[in-house]
């Protein structure tokens, strides 16, 4: 009966879209500390401009001329040492605040050519607002994500209350209209989430071209 009254729309909708709102904003607010803090999170380094290690002074070289070709700000740049395999990325909600990371493998395997290009590459995304795009996409995902863990937790909490109530039947009712709320917040959370991450990552490979393009010229 409830699935047919028109009134209970408007509640349900608003409440989807404020715990969908909470939750982002909640991720956006981890993201406040800028790129540095993205960096540090996954365990990068700061090389400091100081730096006697040669691939480190060469890195520093390199992204010193992709921002004079670009005309943006110089970014921190951050490396990471446990990091083997070849991989970069840019990160920060502005180019004043933005950092570029890459690992120990991008540093030791690349040619001075090839890390030129990859800083570059980068670089692009700085200029072309990709990472404040990509946080923004992020938010908005984890907000939907929070709608189908909310209703993981109704189940779980419904689970248990039926191991403690045993075979007692009374009561069962309800659970059971619980239950099954829940199970149908849980779809629709990791259904939208999955057709969420299905759209960032098309816009995600559109802005890869672009950053392509723009190393290019840089």
């Amino acid at each position: 009966d409830t699935a047919l009254r028109p009134g209970l729309f408007g509640p349900i909708a608003l409440g989807t879209v404020v715990i969908v709102g909470l939750g982002s904003l909640y991720k956006w607010y981890q993201f406040r500390g800028g790129g540095s803090a993205v960096a540090e999170s996954v365990g990068g380094r700061r090389v400091e401009p100081g730096t006697i290690q040669p691939r480190e002074r060469q890195l520093l070289n390199v992204v010193e001329e992709m921002a004079i070709a670009s005309g943006v700000p110089v970014p921190a740049v951050y490396l990471l040492d446990d990091e083997a395999a070849i991989n970069a990325f840019a990160a920060g909600l502005t180019s004043h605040d933005a950092v570029v990371a890459v690992t120990r493998g991008t540093l030791e395997k690349l040619t001075r050519d090839e890390l030129q290009g990859v800083v570059a590459h980068e670089f692009s995304h700085i200029l072309n607002g990709d990472m404040r795009l990509n946080v923004r996409l992020s938010s908005i995902i984890f907000g939907i994500l929070l709608i189908g863990l909310i209703g993981r937790a109704i189940l779980h909490g419904i689970l248990r209350t039926r191991v403690r109530l045993g075979g007692n039947r009374k009561g069962l009712g309800p659970i059971l209209g619980l239950a099954a709320a829940g199970l149908v917040v849980m779809l629709i959370g990791y259904v939208g989430y999955f057709f969420g991450r299905l759209i960032q990552s098309a816009v995600s490979r559109q802005r890869e071209y672009l950053a392509d393009a723009s190393a290019v010229q840089f």
